[in-house]
């Protein structure tokens, strides 16, 4: 898929290496292509130029800057947003609940809007395979989001989940609050959550 991967810090960046190694069409879009700092991208692209035709829009900027990134956007379907975002240290800005509700604010209706790849360390977007298991990863937001985010988050080799619609997006950043926690009260940053036996009905 052609996938704009908006933002060039540790958790844009890895992504976006992710993806392309699982075969994707990637560009990155960061304010000045020219910056010496973003020598080391692939493909990289103002964002406005960088969402222009992708199918797959990742928003992997801070917290304080999604109103800012979005602003500068035209999307349109059938391209689907994904928030890998998280509001960490601080609630989420302009009051909202999640950052999945900030966000789907600030995205077009009928585009749709998935929480995804926030859960976990930036480096094991490329490495999502610890201790032989693969790292669990839910997913939650608009439906024809969804089924598009799960394939692709399988894709990278992830265990992808699909938790359901916008109703479960707080789970996803609850996930989040309880990797970055566990990270910072001494487990490090090498570990991952895994699911040990397959669910009733599950289709993996």
């Amino acid at each position: 898929m052609r996938i704009a991967v908006i933002g060039a810090g540790s958790v844009g960046r890895h992504l976006a290496t992710a993806l392309a190694r699982a075969g994707h069409d990637v560009v990155v879009g960061v304010r000045d292509p020219d910056d010496p700092r973003h020598a080391d991208l692939a493909r990289r692209a103002t964002p406005a130029d960088a969402v222009a035709g992708a199918e797959v829009v990742a928003l992997a900027v801070p917290a304080a800057a999604v109103a800012d990134a979005l602003a500068g956007l035209t999307l349109r379907p059938p391209a689907v947003v994904v928030d890998a975002t998280n509001a960490v240290g601080a609630p989420p800005p302009g009051g909202f609940a999640t950052m999945g509700a900030l966000t789907r604010s600030l995205v077009p209706d009928d585009v749709p809007v998935v929480k995804a790849f926030n859960t976990i360390g930036a480096e094991h977007l490329v490495a999502p395979v610890v201790d032989a298991m693969p790292a669990f990863l839910p997913v939650a937001g608009d439906r024809a989001g969804v089924d598009v985010v799960v394939p692709i988050a399988r894709s990278l080799g992830f265990d992808a989940v699909d938790l359901g619609g916008p109703d479960a997006v707080p789970l996803v950043e609850d996930h989040a609050r309880m990797w970055i926690h566990l990270m910072r009260n001494g487990w490090g940053r090498g570990f991952a959550f895994a699911v040990v036996g397959a669910p009733a009905g599950d289709d993996r």
